[in-house]
């Protein structure tokens, strides 16, 4: 029973970080805008985090992604403006939607989502057979207009 309090405290630790961690780096892209260094910015910010510098939990990419506003307000993902990093700030894959081609302004500022994908391992009792643990956190923000 103790193991189990225990392990669930430490669960709730690495989702509380990441929820954390995902909205500190929607800020901070949303106060980078289209700036030439603004995934860098980003994946910075999750590495600083809680979530990017304990070793309870590995982050396993870092998405961020345009998003496509609706007639009815919600926000798709734009599977075509996907950049994906490792927590070094590494790219797997292309850089689909550079920062450069981001739109800041004002009236027609673009939505932006960021996901962080981790893994937690578990540490003890009858879970550790169960496999480890992976999920995400999301975050969607519309950029800070730039020019006016």
């Amino acid at each position: 029973m103790l193991f189990a309090i225990l392990e669930g405290s430490l669960l709730l630790f690495v989702v509380g970080s990441a929820r954390f961690g995902a909205g500190e780096a929607a800020r901070e892209a949303s106060e980078a805008g289209n700036a030439v260094d603004a995934d860098a910015r980003i994946v910075r910010q999750v590495r600083l985090s809680a979530i990017g510098s304990t070793s309870l939990a590995k982050v396993t990419s870092i998405e961020i992604y345009r998003l496509i506003e609706q007639p009815d307000g919600t926000l798709v993902k734009d599977v075509s403006k996907v950049n994906r990093y490792q927590i070094d700030g590494a790219p797997l894959g292309s850089i689909a939607w550079p920062s450069s081609a981001r739109n800041v302004t004002n009236g027609s500022m673009d939505f932006l989502g960021i996901t962080i994908n981790y893994r937690y391992d578990w540490k003890s009792g009858v879970l550790l057979s169960a496999g480890p643990f992976i999920s995400n956190q999301a975050f969607y923000i519309r950029l800070e207009p730039q020019s006016y």
